[in-house]
């Protein structure tokens, strides 16, 4: 029986071959630069606070290790591609980060029992003394004056606290600041810091207090409020200071936001693509060097190879780059050698192949040149068999 047909070996593997060519193209390149970008950034954007971090194993798989699959190992390639998709993901997210932050926060109370947290200023076991405080409207201009709402419950005070001194609300742009003498270790010098209190003296009952507060903050920017209540135990002269639970970080409440969408844009958007770049491109750059420092190990293995297997002859390098089929050469009898004779002959017989425009040694199945990038698609094929038969 003769041999099958060219077109009936291996069908199943022509769409795997044909999907990695076609990324090969200039199309298909532009195709999986914009798929990295659009991964990495619904990753980063969408997944909360630690999607910045889910979005660096992302970006390594999809921005590097598949295009070094398809064939794309050029490092300026693959270098130039993630710079891309860095300088892109960056605005794209900062666009969703803003949207974030002009959504208002919903109401916010003090402690409760269900909530022990240490900014309760240990007393874990408080009921809520102050109740769905929130700020209207979120955002505004410099001429905006917000209002602040809380519900006061004195009824929910520690026995003993029935002397209501006052609510206080502090504006600041350091979150959880609560003091202008004793600000936190994290608010910068010079920051902004208003406090606006409601002085109050009511018996302790179990009817809730309504407060409004009134302040136009004046400067464009993102700004945080609190809320504190301050009893005095009127027999053990112990004060008592309760505030609202805000984010576990600082505990302050984000707004009211001043300015309009794009200049809050750009006051996020460099501390964006700071982000972007540290997390996801050091971590991509890092993995980047140690991949081109196994790729030059492996170089200079070959050069090794072909500097002991001699050079290629020209006429094989014309006629791979033609296509054509180039007569194997007739073995000439060796004499006979040492015993080591055979191991290095046996080395240098082995086949390889050479790039036809800078005769530098590739792998068989390589489809462009490592080191000038010359098609090799014509020259990837072993030399055909001589004719057999008998000639006229």
């Amino acid at each position: 029986m003769g041999e099958l047909p060219p077109d009936s070996v291996q069908p199943a593997q022509q769409p795997t071959r044909g999907f990695r060519r076609f990324l090969a193209t200039p199309v298909g390149r532009a195709l999986l630069i914009a798929l990295t970008i659009l991964v990495v950034f619904a990753t980063a954007a969408y997944l909360g606070s630690d999607g910045i971090l889910l979005a660096i194993p992302v970006f390594l798989i999809v921005g590097l290790a598949l295009p070094i699959w398809v064939g794309l190992k050029r490092p300026r390639y693959l270098a130039l591609s993630a710079l891309v998709v860095l300088l892109v993901v960056a605005p794209l997210t900062t666009i969703v980060i803003t949207q974030g932050i002009y959504t208002p926060v919903p109401p916010i109370s003090s402690c409760t029992y269900t909530n022990p947290a240490a900014i309760c200023t240990n007393y874990p076991g408080a009921h809520p003394v102050l109740q769905n405080a929130s700020v209207d409207p979120y955002s505004g201009n410099t001429s905006t004056n917000f209002t602040w709402v809380v519900n006061v419950l004195p009824g929910n005070l520690p026995p003993g606290n029935s002397t209501l001194w006052n609510v206080s609300l502090y504006v600041s742009s350091c979150p959880g600041a609560t003091s202008a003498i004793n600000p936190p270790s994290w608010c910068a010098a010079g920051y902004s810091f208003s406090q606006i209190t409601d002085t109050l003296n009511l018996t302790n009952s179990s009817r809730v207090v309504p407060l409004t507060f009134h302040h136009v903050v004046g400067a464009i920017g993102i700004w945080d409020w609190q809320m504190g209540v301050y009893t005095l135990n009127s027999t053990t002269h112990q004060a008592y200071f309760q505030t609202l639970v805000g984010d576990p970080t600082y505990n302050g409440i984000e707004g009211p936001v001043v300015g309009d969408f794009s200049v809050t844009y750009y006051a996020l958007i460099g501390g964006v693509y700071f982000s972007v770049f540290l997390f996801l491109g050091g971590p991509f750059f890092l993995v980047l060097v140690v991949y081109l420092v196994f790729k030059n190990r492996e170089r200079r293995r070959q050069d090794a190879q072909r500097r002991a297997a001699g050079p290629v002859p020209p006429a094989a390098g014309a006629a791979a780059a033609a296509g054509t089929a180039v007569p194997a050469p007739t073995p000439s009898p060796t004499a006979p050698g040492p015993p080591g004779a055979a191991g290095a002959a046996a080395t240098a017989s082995v086949p390889e192949m050479a790039c036809p425009n800078c005769n530098a040694v590739v792998y068989p199945n390589e489809t462009k040149c490592w080191k000038c990038g010359a098609d090799l698609r014509g020259a990837s094929g072993s030399p055909a068999p001589l004719p057999s038969g008998k000639s006229n």
